[in-house]
């Protein structure tokens, strides 16, 4: 059973200490200092992507490699095969939703994720906390122990930040963090287009950097056994230039995960049906989030890039970009 838990969360990211460490009964959650917004907002960095229509909805793809395909019921009381982890072993939010048309407004997207040293530079001004979870596995390089970062991670995008985290740098830096709908776009390009991979329709090992679903998980045939500095693998850019919209870190977005698009909000319908500018603020219980990490395996379940974290929680794959409005000319 330990074995099979395992192969599910390389699929989809669970969070990487089995036990949480219970906090003492009389702990008190201190709030967060009040973040204050930067004056100017830097565009320095961003990539402007054009209005289109994306398809928004669960990513139902066959595995890369036929190894990992698996059409049968899994076995009663057993373990999975052997290097496969088939996608209805896996359960998470919004896989009933259907996919739907959306149209994205023109919008600023950072070409590259957030870094640990803009991260740190966001520390050192506002005092808020540093990324740490009481768990042993994040004292092996994860935990943060002051603002400081060491020179050869200072361009590693940040992780073991939650999503309430991410939203507070953007805001300190006069952004926002992408709604799905626009995060995709900047990923895999207008819906037309049909993009599987942000290269492309074909998944290459070459163009991200990414996890294996063998023991023991972590993968350096990419040059990487954990993060990559942001923009290692040019050629997996999108066809906006966006780097790393796949692998590295999970991004999050900033939409709740939705089950039914009536939670969803949007301004009406276009000619052909698609929603205008559709966005599920929450509340909810999960967050939407894309793109796979380091700790990823395309080859499985390519389509499980498409999936949802609960917002508190900080993991060692997961980090974010920001985006910004393009003001009407």
């Amino acid at each position: 059973m330990r074995i099979y838990i395992g192969l599910i969360c390389i699929i989809v990211g669970c969070q990487e200490a089995v036990e949480p460490t219970p906090a003492p009964a009389d702990a008190v959650v201190q709030p967060e200092p009040p973040i204050k917004v930067k004056r100017r907002t830097s565009t320095t960095g961003m990539v402007r992507i054009p209005s289109a229509v994306v398809s928004i909805g669960p990513r139902h793809m066959p595995p890369v490699a036929p190894e990992y395909a698996h059409t049968g019921p899994p076995p009663v009381g057993g373990e999975p095969p052997k290097n496969v982890v088939p996608s209805h072993w896996v359960s998470m939010g919004g896989r009933g939703l259907m996919a739907r048309q959306v149209n994205v407004v023109p919008f600023l997207i950072d070409q590259r994720e957030v870094t640990r040293e803009q991260y740190s530079i966001f520390l050192k001004n506002t005092g808020y906390r540093l990324p740490h979870v009481g768990e042993a596995w994040a004292d092996d390089g994860w935990n943060w122990t002051s603002s400081e970062v060491p020179s050869e991670y200072a361009q590693h995008p940040v992780v073991l930040v939650s999503y309430y985290d991410a939203q507070a740098y953007c805001a300190w830096v006069g952004k926002r963090l992408p709604t799905e709908a626009e995060w995709q776009l900047a990923a895999l390009g207008p819906a037309a287009e049909q993009r599987n991979y942000p290269w492309g329709s074909r998944y290459s090992d070459d163009a991200l950097n990414h996890g294996r679903v063998e023991t023991p998980n972590f993968d350096a045939s990419d040059g990487y056994e954990r993060t990559a500095p942001v923009g290692s693998f040019p050629s997996g850019r999108s066809p906006y230039g966006v780097d790393d919209m796949f692998g590295n870190v999970w991004e999050y977005t900033a939409d709740y995960r939705i089950d039914d698009w009536r939670q969803s909000t949007y301004n009406g319908f276009g000619a052909h049906g698609e929603m205008l500018e559709a966005h599920a603020p929450g509340p909810g219980l999960q967050i939407a989030v894309r793109g796979g990490s380091f700790y990823f395996d395309f080859r499985p379940q390519p389509g499980g890039e498409w999936t949802s974290f609960v917002p508190e929680i900080r993991r060692k794959s997961a980090g974010f970009r920001c985006a910004v409005d393009v003001s009407p000319s």
